[in-house]
């Protein structure tokens, strides 16, 4: 048995009742519950659930979700005149750092949040609270267990969680990340509703394909004799799917008496068909998500230069916008951004924001020479210190690379050995 209970931060706030003119309560799995009660075509009986048992669906989500997990988040402290600096002294800092909650580590919250958005359209985790305000956990929540309540210009979420109890909380206290272009105004559509015809199309696909070739639908040989054959030809068909049909395949050379020869067909015409199709919905199902062809080992391609060019477009394209979603919940629900973080005479404020460039930071060789001109000398100014080279390269720090090197003077004289006036001069006299 489920009973509700409003979390110690939402009670410190004025209740709102809201009236049926007033509020509307959406419940995320209403679209999809008539979606799969009412007949329809292909995409009808298509859920979360069912979509990721097609393998395309489960590359493009797993590989966004582990990709995702791979960036850390970091907190940076602002300071005057526009730098900021990282920082672990904010509550929340540690919770997406390290681990968010007691159960969960930083990795599976972040692969849980970004396969939420991607299936549900929605990632929602409830920011459990001290009496402070201070967060001190992140729980995410199965959006089928979500139901939001709009009460005039605030939101209200009525929150199933893992021990069966049920709480109501301010719309201050939830991440809820969209990971749809489709707004309704308190939620975003499912991705996988939108894309339901073509998911449809791919699983019904994979279904007819193994039920097409298990079954044997097209002969694959023939058996042919020099002369009539003189026997019972249904005889001899049922002892050819007897001795070496589905289950007796590989258990041994077909012995043909009177003469027979068996003669393979090849891959025909339909076959190669349902193969192209399958290649098609693979490909259509990857453009949905946005996931290029060579991650999805589609393309016979090799690990060179044009890679890194097609991994910095995915994360650019996308990766960056999902990782933008939750930047902005993250830095609104947890570090304050519309006031200070930390009230008092010189407020200080915090930001959280992804390390992209774990994903593109490009092979050893042009990360050097990146390095180098960060360094600058000859080239120009420096903006990057040793020491900070040395962090990204998980080195300790010198007690003299803290400093930032300035242009280096070439040094004055002739570069030419022919332009040199002095090259073939006689030596001097000593007694002059």
């Amino acid at each position: 048995m489920r009973f509700w209970r409003r979390s110690a931060r939402a009670a410190d706030r004025p209740r709102v009742e809201p009236t049926v003119e007033a509020s509307t309560t959406f419940l995320s799995s209403d679209a999809e519950a008539w979606n799969d009660a009412l007949p329809g075509g292909l995409g009808a009986s298509v859920s979360p659930a069912t979509a990721m048992r097609h393998a395309a669906v489960y590359r493009c989500v797993s590989i966004l979700a582990f990709a995702s997990a791979m960036l850390p988040l970091k907190t940076y402290r602002e300071l005057p005149g526009g730098d900021r600096e990282p920082s672990s002294d904010h509550p929340a800092a540690d919770l997406l750092r390290v681990r968010p909650n007691p159960r969960l580590s930083r990795t599976m919250w972040l692969r849980t949040t970004v396969a939420q958005m991607l299936l549900q359209g929605n990632a929602v985790s409830w920011i459990e609270r001290k009496g402070s305000g201070d967060p001190v956990a992140l729980w995410p929540i199965p959006f089928e267990r979500v139901a939001i309540d709009l009460a005039g210009e605030r939101l209200r979420y009525r929150l199933g969680l893992d021990d069966g109890t049920g709480i109501v909380v301010d719309q201050d206290d939830v991440l809820h990340i969209p990971g749809s272009p489709q707004w309704t105004g308190v939620k975003a559509l499912s991705p996988i509703q939108a894309m339901a015809a073509a998911v449809g199309l791919g699983i019904e696909a994979d279904r007819f394909a193994q039920s097409y070739f298990e079954n044997d639908a097209a002969p694959t040989g023939y058996i042919t004799y020099p002369d009539k054959y003189s026997g019972d030809k249904d005889e001899l068909r049922k002892f050819w799917v007897r001795t070496f049909g589905k289950g007796n395949r590989g258990k041994g050379p077909a012995v043909l008496d009177q003469s027979g020869k068996y003669e393979r067909i090849p891959i025909s015409a339909q076959d190669a068909q349902l193969l192209d199709t399958r290649r098609f919905q693979i490909e259509d199902i990857a453009r949905i998500f946005g996931v290029p062809r060579f991650l999805m080992g589609m393309d016979e391609t090799s690990w060179g230069s044009g890679i890194e060019a097609l991994g910095i477009g995915f994360v650019t394209y996308t990766l960056d916008p999902h990782l933008c979603a939750i930047e902005d919940e993250v830095n609104h629900k947890l570090y304050g951004r519309g006031r200070p973080s930390r009230p008092g005479p010189n407020p200080t404020r915090y930001l959280g924001e992804f390390d992209r460039d774990v994903l593109v930071r490009g092979n050893i060789e042009s990360r050097f020479k990146a390095y180098g001109t960060a360094l600058g000398g000859s080239a120009g100014p420096g903006f990057m210190t040793p020491n900070e080279v040395r962090r990204r390269q998980n080195l300790p720090a010198r007690p003299d690379g803290d400093g930032l090197s300035g242009w280096v003077a070439k040094a004055a004289g002739p570069t030419d050995p022919q332009q040199d006036p002095t090259r073939d001069a006689p030596p001097a006299d000593p007694a002059q």
